[in-house]
C-alpha cells in the first residue's frame, strides 16, 4: 500500500483531481460562462454541417430531377440503339458462318473447279422420320433444284427431295430412296450405297453388290463413283467397318459409317451444278434397278 501511495500513477492521479477542482472553482466564480460558450460553439458547428448537408442535397436532387416524357424518349432511344446492336450482331455471326463454311469447303472448290455451291443452314427436321430428313433455308430461289447434291466438307449427307422457293428438303444417305453409285477408293472395287431402317437406326449404311473374292476391308474409304448424274466423283461416303456376305444373295456387302453425321448437321452446301450433272441417269437407274430384280430372285 506504501508502494502505491509513492507510484508515478498516483501522483498523476493526484494532479488531475488538483486541475478538476481548479476548473471547478473557476467556473463558479464566473457564473458558468465557459461551459455555455464551449456548448454554444459545438452547437453552432453541428448547425453550420447539417445547414451545407441540407443544401448540397437539394441541389443534387434539383439536378437529377427530369420530367417523365424525357425518360421516355431516353428509353426509347436506348431500346433503338439495343435493336441496331443486336441486328449488327446476328449480321456478325452470319458473316462469320459463311466464312467459315467457306474456309471450309474452299480445297474441295479448289479440286473441282466445275462445282457451284449454295450454302444452306437447316432449320428444322422431322421427329418422326425414322431417316432424319430435313429442311435448309434455301429453295429455288438461290438455283437449288430437285437431285442436287447435299454435303459438308466432310462429305455426302444426301440429296434434295423438294423445293419451294424459299426453302428445301433434304433427304438424308440413311434414306432407303437414296441410292448413290460407289467405288472403294482403295481397291477401286464398284457397288452402290443405300441404307434401310435396320442400318439407318445404327447411324450406317451398306455397300452393295460387291463380289465374293472382294478385297474390300474394314478402314477402306468409299467415295461416289459419278455414275448416274446425281453425284460429283470422288465425293467422301464414308468408312467400312466390316463386310460379309448377304444373307439371300451370293454377292457380299460391306457396312460403311458416314463421313457425316447426318442427325446433327447443321451447316451444309448444296451443288446446283458440276460437269456431267444429268448424265446417264436413266441407264443408271435401270441398271439399279435391274440388280434389285436380281437380288430378289
Amino acid at each position: 500500500m506504501k508502494n502505491f501511495f509513492q507510484s508515478t500513477g498516483f501522483k498523476v492521479l493526484l494532479g488531475v483531481i488538483f486541475i478538476l477542482f481548479g476548473v471547478m472553482l473557476y467556473t463558479a466564480s464566473a457564473g458558468g460562462s465557459i461551459f455555455s460558450e464551449a456548448l454554444g460553439f459545438v452547437t453552432a458547428s453541428m448547425q453550420k454541417v447539417t445547414t451545407v448537408v441540407t443544401n448540397n442535397a437539394a441541389v443534387t436532387a434539383e439536378n437529377v430531377t427530369v420530367s417523365k416524357e424525357e425518360l421516355q424518349a431516353e428509353n426509347a432511344a436506348l431500346r433503338k440503339q439495343i435493336e441496331e446492336l443486336n441486328a449488327q450482331l446476328i449480321d456478325y455471326y452470319q458473316v462469320k458462318l459463311e466464312n467459315e463454311q467457306f474456309r471450309s469447303v474452299l480445297e474441295l472448290k479448289q479440286e473441282n473447279r466445275d462445282f457451284q455451291f449454295v450454302s444452306a443452314a437447316v432449320i428444322g427436321r422431322d421427329p418422326n422420320d425414322l431417316f432424319y430428313s430435313f429442311y435448309i433455308e434455301k429453295g429455288s430461289n438461290s438455283g437449288i433444284s430437285v437431285n442436287d447434291p447435299v454435303i459438308t466438307n466432310a462429305g455426302i449427307v444426301g440429296w434434295v427431295s423438294s423445293v419451294t422457293a424459299s426453302y428445301s428438303k433434304v433427304t438424308t444417305i440413311l434414306s432407303p430412296d437414296t441410292s448413290i453409285a460407289a467405288v472403294n477408293k482403295v481397291t477401286r472395287e464398284s457397288g452402290a450405297v443405300n441404307s434401310d431402317l435396320l442400318y439407318a437406326e445404327d447411324g450406317t449404311v451398306k455397300l452393295c453388290y460387291l463380289s465374293a473374292d472382294t478385297q474390300t476391308k474394314a478402314g477402306d474409304i468409299i467415295v461416289t463413283s459419278g455414275l448416274g448424274g446425281i453425284y460429283p466423283k470422288d465425293l467422301p461416303i464414308g468408312k467400312v467397318l466390316d463386310v460379309g456376305p448377304e444373307e439371300y444373295d451370293v454377292s457380299y456387302s460391306a457396312t460403311v459409317q458416314p463421313m457425316v453425321d447426318v442427325k446433327t448437321v447443321r451447316d451444309v452446301f448444296v451443288i446446283t451444278d458440276f460437269e456431267g450433272q444429268g448424265e446417264v441417269l436413266e441407264d443408271f437407274t435401270g441398271a439399279m434397278n435391274s440388280l434389285d430384280v436380281q437380288e430378289d430372285e
